[in-house]
């Protein structure tokens, strides 16, 4: 009888570990599919989600100064949507982007906050779609999320643990996640 309860307590202790293991991954809410929406963000101190879409021009046509338009959809108010202020865009979520082939829209594009890995849209040769792509860890990679995981600063400098990008391996064409680590 003490065996089976011991056992039983060990089971319950176990499955309170994985419970907690998916706490810390979090439940993260999955933006609408939309024709323009390239990517999103979320982070791992709260819900609320940046989604980056492609700007277009009244006429219809991509805005080459400012090809991409991030955005909250603020999860944690009832997922309401919300422009970046003027210090999320310029400091922190907003985009630099240069126009590196005009003829057949690929663009170089990074994060202000963090000039050292670029990314590129490109248009698809298969079906004229606007994608953001990023090569990482030897792979090219249709970029589809991406998971800031942060532990602790301040508004200014948060420490950033790493950072997963999901998408499609161009190759292969399988889902995949790759991680940038910061130690």
């Amino acid at each position: 009888m003490r065996r089976k309860a011991i056992i039983c307590l060990l089971f319950l202790y176990f499955l309170s570990g994985i419970d907690e293991q998916l706490k810390a991954q979090g439940d993260y809410p999955v933006p609408p599919t939309r024709d323009n929406l390239l990517f999103y963000i979320q982070r791992s101190h709260n819900k609320n989600t940046i989604a980056y879409e492609l700007n277009f021009t009244t006429d219809n046509k991509l805005n080459l100064e400012q090809p991409v338009h991030p955005y909250w959809i603020r999860y944690e108010e009832g997922g309401v949507r919300q422009e970046l202020t003027y210090i999320q865009r310029k400091y922190a979520y907003g985009l630099e982007s240069q126009l590196i082939d005009k003829q057949n829209l690929i663009f170089k594009m990074y994060f202000v906050s963090y000039s050292k890995k670029y990314f590129q849209l490109i248009k698809s040769a298969k079906d004229n779609k606007i994608r953001a792509y990023i090569s990482l860890n030897n792979k090219f990679i249709e970029i589809q999320k991406i998971f800031i995981k942060t532990d602790g600063g301040t508004f200014w400098f948060p420490v950033i643990k790493y950072i997963d990008v999901s998408g499609k391996d161009t190759k292969s064409g399988n889902n995949i996640t790759e991680r940038i680590d910061f130690k």
